[in-house]
């Protein structure tokens, strides 16, 4: 069950990486309205990378979902007597279901303005619960005088707000790009938008950088930490990376007129942090607890 629930993970990953280059390189109406097929095809014209992008989105949903449903029902039926497996699953059927109406949705009504940010929303927050529910289900533990149990549990709170901001920003980021707010600020042409006013798109701008700094401060404190009480000290550091390449790429993003390139680069860099950060939760939730007496 533990290695089904890493592989139910791993390919909730690659599916988002797969959403996010449909996004990052507008395809999601390369298929049109015909879902679950392209176009009316069951084998389309492949020539197009926009349909090659948006069927292989596609036909990636189906295996996702008879995997996720596996691994739930799988959890729930071994470890129901484990209250935090039982939340997280039921949580990860929840989501699941949640995603498919807004994925099926934002298809049936042509991809309007604003509406994937609810399809980013509820795929990252998966992705976490996923992860977290992948720990859970791991037995070992490792144990920690209480001393380091205090020092450890107030440089995970700082991370937890870090990251939990960090959560907020990807959502404020995705509603920057899906209301047209960034090309209202690029001064680039949009069909549809909707957020029309430059201030506005300005003011979600300036908090997702104020946001940046907080996540960035917050890494890192829990890298200076990690690395004194060696636990999860590659991934604070690769937590640490992703955030800083994040900003980097945003930065780039601004300057060059919002590419396709530096766009779908910024969407997989943030799915891994996304990644990287639930673990890091994950390690400390089910992996560590204080030193009975």
């Amino acid at each position: 069950m533990k290695k089904f629930s890493i592989l139910t993970t791993f390919v909730t990953f690659l599916a988002l990486i797969l959403g996010n280059l449909v996004v990052a390189t507008d395809s999601g109406d390369a298929c049109g309205t015909s879902w679950p097929f392209c176009n009316g095809q069951v084998i389309p014209d492949f020539t197009d990378y926009h349909v090659l992008i948006e069927y292989s989105h596609r036909m990636m949903v189906p295996l996702l979902i008879f995997l996720t449903t596996i691994n739930a029902l799988g959890a729930i039926y071994k470890y129901r007597k484990r209250k935090p497996v039982l939340i997280l699953a039921i949580m990860s059927l929840g989501l699941l279901i949640f995603q498919s109406i807004i994925g099926g949705l934002n298809v049936l009504l042509g991809t309007p303005p604003g509406f994937t940010t609810f399809d980013v929303t509820f795929s990252q927050l998966l992705l976490i619960v996923l992860v977290l529910l992948s720990y859970s289900l791991h037995e070992g533990k490792i144990e920690l005088s209480r001393e380091s149990w205090s020092s450890i549990s107030m440089s995970y709170r700082a991370f937890f707000i870090g990251y939990s901001i960090y959560v907020f920003q990807v959502i404020l980021g995705a509603f920057f790009k899906h209301s047209r707010a960034s090309n209202v600020m690029l001064d680039i042409p949009a069909i549809e938008y909707l957020i029309k006013s430059e201030a506005a798109a300005n003011m979600i701008y300036s908090l997702h950088w104020v946001a940046t700094v907080v996540i960035l401060v917050a890494a890192i404190w829990f890298v200076i930490y990690a690395s004194r009480f060696k636990y999860h000290i590659t991934l604070s550091w690769l937590y640490l990376i992703t955030i800083l390449l994040n900003a980097v790429v945003g930065f780039v993003i601004v300057v060059t007129g919002n590419i396709v390139l530096a766009s779908s680069l910024h969407m997989i860099i943030s799915t891994v942090t996304m990644a990287v950060g639930a673990s890091i939760l994950g390690g400390y939730w089910f992996k560590l607890q204080k030193k009975t007496i």
